[in-house]
Formats: structure tokens, sequence, C-alpha cells
């Protein structure tokens, strides 16, 4: 009986550390914070073994840009896994493997537009808050549809689409001062007119005036450089103001 009673003592310590197995991880509780891969923030509550409002930022650049923060709560697995899906198709998942390391990815979908594939960012969380107010920005992109673009690749700064940027690649964009090279579309004339003449020169573009309130913060001018040949009616250099 005495073997039996051995047995049965290892049997009920091994399903002991087998359900102690099976609980994995147990993360700190309270707000978390993370900067993905893409130089974006990602925080979120953990509370009860539960994922709190997980919210995250993600830039596809020419595909625009995306923010995640629907208030939710998300379950995390026996082995420390949890993901959430917005309803717009962006997605985060993490796995707690220390109590105080998450590591984890957030997902864009694919997208109709040319050159918008599924595109994934990395992260690894820490307990701590996050800050979402760091390199947040837009500029006016377009005077005629008012579209409000981070780090746009194309502006355009007149209804008549005789002064327009394209090809702009930036560099500090949501820093105090963003600047960009690219190339000029400029018309002076009417399209199928005689005196209708159309230079592409190179641009250099400056942008300040960030405003300091709101989220996303806006840049409300625009300083500009052209570098080649240009039209009658051009200046080499010229500004914009963009309203409130």
């Amino acid at each position: 009986m005495r073997w039996l009673a051995a047995v049965s003592c290892v049997l009920a310590l091994g399903i002991a550390a087998g359900v102690a197995d099976a609980a994995g991880v147990v993360p700190a509780e309270g707000p978390w914070h993370a900067t993905t891969s893409a130089g974006l923030p990602v925080g979120f509550e953990v509370t009860g073994g539960q994922v709190i409002d997980p919210r995250w930022r993600f830039r596809w650049g020419y595909c625009g840009s995306f923010e995640n923060d629907v208030p939710a709560t998300v379950p995390v697995n026996s082995d420390g896994y949890w993901k959430f899906t917005d309803e717009r198709g962006p997605w985060i998942e993490g796995t707690f493997v220390a109590p105080d390391r998450l590591e984890g990815t957030v997902t864009a979908p694919a997208r109709s537009l040319p050159g918008c594939p599924e595109t994934h960012a990395t992260f690894v969380a820490e307990p701590g808050a996050a800050s979402f107010e760091r390199n947040e920005a837009v500029v006016l992109a377009d005077v005629v549809t008012r579209r409000l673009a981070s780090a746009p690749k194309r502006m355009r700064l007149r209804r008549d689409g005789s002064l327009l940027f394209y090809g702009l690649v930036w560099q500090n964009f949501g820093d105090a001062v963003a600047r960009a090279t690219g190339r000029a579309f400029l018309r002076h004339g009417c399209h199928g007119c005689r005196d209708d003449i159309v230079r592409r020169p190179r641009v250099v573009v400056y942008l300040n005036e960030l405003t300091r309130k709101g989220m996303p913060r806006r840049y409300l001018h625009a300083a500009y450089r052209f570098v080649g040949p240009i039209p009658p009616g051009f200046s080499r250099q010229g500004s914009r103001h963009f309203a409130k």
C-alpha cells in the first residue's frame, strides 16, 4: 500500500506541475508600452489576466496612416498569446515571454492600392505607460480635396494644378522642421494653349510651424526652392501658409 501511496503522490505532483506549466507566464499588471520597428508607439494595460485597450499606430507611407484607439478587452491564452483585430483590418498580437517582457507584431493587411502589400512591424513591450505624442504630424497634401497626409509623396498647392510636387522623399517628418526632395510640375498658361509651358525641375520642400496641440499635429507653412528650368511667372523659391 505504501508503494501505491507513493505513486499517487508522484502523480499528484506531476499533475500539479502540468497545471503550473499550462498557466504560463503571469505578466505584471498595469500599463505596458513599446516602440515598433517602424518607430511608432504601442500601449495597453494588463488586468486580471487580460489585455485592456490595446492601442497602436502604423504608417503605410504612400498608403496612409492608421491608429487604433477603440476600447477592447482581449483574453490571454494559457501560453501567454493574445491577438486583437481592428474592424478596419489591421491587427496586433503578442506573447508574454516573461513577467516583464512581451514580444509582438502589428500588421497592416494588403490594400487594393498599388504598392500597398501586407506589412509588419515588430515590437518588444515592457511595463510602463506609452506616449503617443512623438513625431505624429500631417500636412495639407491637396488644396482641392483638403486631404491631410503624413509624409505625402505628392502635394498640389494650386487648384488649377499648375503647381504640384511629386516623388517627395522626406527627412525628419514630425520634427519641428521637415525636409523633402522631389520633382515639381510647373505650368504657365492653359492646357492646350499656344503659350502653354510646362517644366519639371527638382524641388526642395521645407515644412515648419508645427501646431503644439491636437493630434495629429499639423504643419502650417511650406517653403520650397526649385533647381532647374522654370517657366515664366514662377519664382525660383516660394512659400505657402495653410489654415488650421
